[in-house]
């Protein structure tokens, strides 16, 4: 019998960069983010939990989460907004989602630009994790008196976008449109490289020769 995946939710401090119009509307096609922050513990209600430093490393690289579909508030029961391209770890679980074209990714993308959708959540099966217990345990009474866990290694099924925040310092950057990113690429284009200075330099030294 297979485990329902667990479901947390993380922060979201929103800083909006790189959002250029596309003729009369916008095409958002980019969303940045830290999905889980490491070796952080957050207050699930009946015990702390933190995950280790790369502790998704395993399943973003080759297993399930390597291109995780991005949903919108856990709903597993409609079609993604996008799915993840690249993963990094440094610090955190951070990653790029590409949002397809669907009205629900397109509006997601603007509720985010707008501060509206303020919050990454995983939905994650764990692996291994190590639990700490203490003698006294009553939640009411504050984090020294919760038993802990510390998730070692855990699958990544899912990402979610979400108003609703758990961890105050993970951080998003969002949203990165179609026009954008023709710019970019033009800009790179026209930039020249180290190679194309150095010849330049070759050049006038030749032509200034006697």
């Amino acid at each position: 019998m297979s485990l329902a995946p667990e479901v947390r939710t993380y922060v979201t401090t929103l800083e909006l960069r790189d959002a250029q119009a596309v003729g009369a509307g916008r095409a958002y096609r980019y969303l940045e983010g830290r999905a889980v922050p490491y070796d952080t513990w957050a207050d699930i209600g009946w015990y702390r939990e933190q995950h280790a430093a790369k502790s998704f490393a395993q399943s973003t690289k080759a297993g399930s989460g390597k291109t995780a579909p991005l949903l919108l508030f856990h709903d597993n029961r409609s079609f993604p907004i996008g799915k993840a391209e690249k993963w990094t770890h440094d610090g955190g679980l951070d990653g790029l989602w590409r949002l397809n074209d669907s009205p629900e990714a397109q509006r997601a993308g603007a509720a985010a630009e707008a501060g509206e959708l303020l919050g990454l959540s995983v939905g994650f099966q764990p692996i291994r994790s190590a639990w700490d217990y203490v003698d006294d345990w009553n939640p009411d009474l504050g984090p020294d008196h919760m038993d802990s866990v510390t998730r070692i290694e855990s699958r990544l099924m899912e990402v979610s976008l979400t108003p609703t925040p758990a961890f105050s310092d993970a951080a998003v950057e969002m949203v990165r449109t179609a026009y954008n990113l023709q710019a970019r690429a033009a800009m790179r284009a026209e930039r020249p490289t180290q190679a194309d200075a150095w010849r330049a330099d070759v050049e006038r030294l030749r032509s200034e020769a006697p």
